[in-house]
């Protein structure tokens, strides 16, 4: 009878999940592009230039290091962080991030658009506002742009990267 039972328990846990599947993260390294209408003192121009962008989730928290090379300015990296979550299934993830160390004093905010977190290679894309009046090379000018980025993830390997200091907000 023991042999019956321990048969038994030991198909039924087979039987049972063995467990659930993990939430979805944004923790990688993705390769992009970012198109802009850039405004500087009133005159309007557009550019687009590769993006390189290395994420660290934690909990709803993302933290962000972009590279970009940009002949007027040269080639380095922002910080950023922002608040994402997840639909309630699960299916689809979007948020803000913010900058918070730049090379540069400026403002600017990102909203992430819905992106569906079902497909085997993971990408999003982004609107932005720019806003600085110390851009280098411009300085005292006022430059005012409006990016738009997309974004493949191209590693899940958390990249090292430093983080900002305070916590975002979504005042």
């Amino acid at each position: 009878m023991n042999r019956i039972l321990a048969a038994g328990v030991g198909v039924a846990l087979c039987a049972a999940p063995v467990s659930a599947e993990e939430p979805f993260s944004w923790t990688g390294s993705y390769d992009g592009f970012v198109v802009c209408d850039h405004v500087k003192n009133g005159v309007p121009s557009t550019f687009g230039r590769a993006l390189e962008l290395h994420f660290v989730q934690e909990g709803d928290v993302l933290h962000i290091a972009t590279g970009i090379d940009d002949p007027t300015i040269g080639t380095g990296t922002s910080l950023y962080h922002g608040l994402v979550m997840s639909s309630p299934d699960g299916d689809f993830t979007s948020g803000f991030i913010e900058s918070c160390k730049s090379r540069f004093p400026y403002k600017e905010l990102i909203r992430i658009f819905p992106a569906g977190t079902q497909t085997g290679k993971f990408g999003f894309s982004a609107s932005t506002v720019f806003v600085s009046d110390s851009l280098p090379g411009s300085e005292g000018a006022l430059v005012v742009e409006s990016c738009r980025w997309s974004a493949t993830r191209i590693s899940t390997e958390e990249p090292k990267i430093q983080r900002c200091d305070t916590p975002p907000s979504a005042r």
